[in-house]
């Protein structure tokens, strides 16, 4: 009989067959709108990048990390300012089960995989300025395995980003191996980050370990003064992705019952675990009266910029999910933007105290190039790197506008 581990990697296999069979096409895809232009540097304060999902990219082979590298190294490069760039990696970091133990078979591959993406944050420039890396934790880090288990496999990755750390490069994994969160990260007077670990609270059974949770939520909420509020984790507060509801099929290929069996359910946003996630921290997000700028997330293997559903949610949704896979999208009135696309985001905090998003993606069939032979592959990484381009960008908040927007 198949472990729950294995069984939920069978059901989340079958769920990306039923969206990609039954979904009729990829679902939408908005032409570009391109509102704001990229800012010049001297006029930046920080720059924050998003990617999720990245964990089935090798760095000699995809394109999507070396575009970003080459992001990374020109904002560090030309911002006036040390320690001004951050990368979010929204988890799911190495597909499929994370990093297994080192007397594993597949040990090696796991940890290329990681890697590839802390080489992201290791150019001359993001080295010399201060540019640093910020892992988040995904189910699939936890090899889609609960409690001590999961925790496990998730100090594998640990272990290596803080080898990485002793060997001088600037990457973290936020919070640490089996902490929800939230970490609180301040960025000078601009943004606090809220960077939780939303896998290992839905794991979570014990209601005091809730409450303390959103305890410090609270706290962090309300003790950021005038700062704009971005939290991130790896599932989204809301989707249009397969994740934001049962993907279409999956009645007909009988998987619900398989997914309240193996406990998959809770992975998915309409599951009752998840619901309680939400609704105290709309509930959180009303008592502290603040409403967050934004909520980044990943999961979905696509490309959103949304509109909250409710009235108390984030202002601004991200899904930045892309960063190896794609997945199928449905039709939602809350999208400004989405596309089942490879790539990832960009957040601009001008000197001018205005916000910019920007979202930089590639043609759908460019995810990945050739492993053999070695000059094509590099030619190709080169050439479709090159080809990723702006697809859609939006002043979030206005130049001059009030630091922290919403309320109760």
């Amino acid at each position: 009989m198949a472990s729950g581990a294995s069984l939920a990697l069978i059901i989340t296999s079958a769920l990306t067959l039923a969206s990609t069979s039954c979904g009729g096409g990829p679902g939408p895809e908005f032409r570009p709108v391109l509102d704001i232009d990229l800012p010049e540097p001297d006029a930046v304060d920080a720059v924050i990048l998003l990617i999720g999902d990245a964990g089935e990219a090798e760095g000699r082979t995809s394109p999507i990390l070396r575009r970003l590298r080459s992001d990374v190294e020109y904002w560090s490069e030309s911002v006036p300012v040390d320690s001004a760039v951050t990368v979010l990696f929204l988890g799911d970091n190495v597909y499929p089960v994370g990093i297994r133990d080192r007397d594993h078979p597949r040990f090696a591959t796991d940890s290329m995989r990681l890697w590839s993406q802390i080489q992201v944050v290791t150019g001359p420039a993001a080295r010399s300025r201060g540019a640093r890396g910020l892992f988040m934790a995904g189910n699939h880090d936890w090899g889609n395995m609960p409690g001590e288990r999961g925790v496990e496999r998730l100090r594998n990755q640990q272990t290596q980003i803080e080898r990485a750390r002793r060997q001088g490069l600037p990457v973290w994994l936020l919070p640490d191996a089996g902490e929800p969160g939230p970490v609180v990260l301040d960025l000078e007077h601009r943004v606090r980050l809220l960077l939780m670990d939303t896998h290992g609270f839905l794991q979570e059974r014990d209601g005091r370990a809730r409450d303390e949770f959103f305890r410090k939520l609270r706290n962090a909420l309300e003790g950021a003064g005038d700062r704009h509020l971005l939290l991130a984790a790896h599932h989204p507060f809301q989707s249009a992705g397969p994740h934001g509801s049962l993907a279409p099929g999956a009645r007909a290929f009988g998987l619900l019952w398989l997914m309240k069996k193996s406990g998959t359910l809770v992975q998915d946003l309409n599951s009752p675990i998840y619901g309680d996630l939400l609704s105290r921290m709309l509930a959180t997000f009303r008592s502290a009266k603040r409403r967050p700028l934004i909520f980044a997330g990943g999961h979905d293997h696509s490309l959103q910029v949304m509109d909250p559903e409710t009235e108390y949610g984030p202002e601004t949704v991200l899904v930045s999910g892309a960063g190896s896979k794609l997945t199928d999208l449905a039709v939602s009135d809350q999208l400004r933007y989405a596309a089942a696309r490879p790539g990832y985001m960009t957040l601009v905090f001008r000197s001018n105290e205005a916000v910019d998003l920007f979202v930089t993606a590639a043609d759908s069939t460019r995810v990945t190039c050739p492993l053999e032979p070695e000059e094509e592959r590099a030619s190709c990484v080169r050439e479709r790197a090159a080809a990723m381009a702006l697809v859609y960008s939006e002043r979030l908040v206005p130049s001059g506008g009030a630091p922290a927007r919403g309320g109760g």
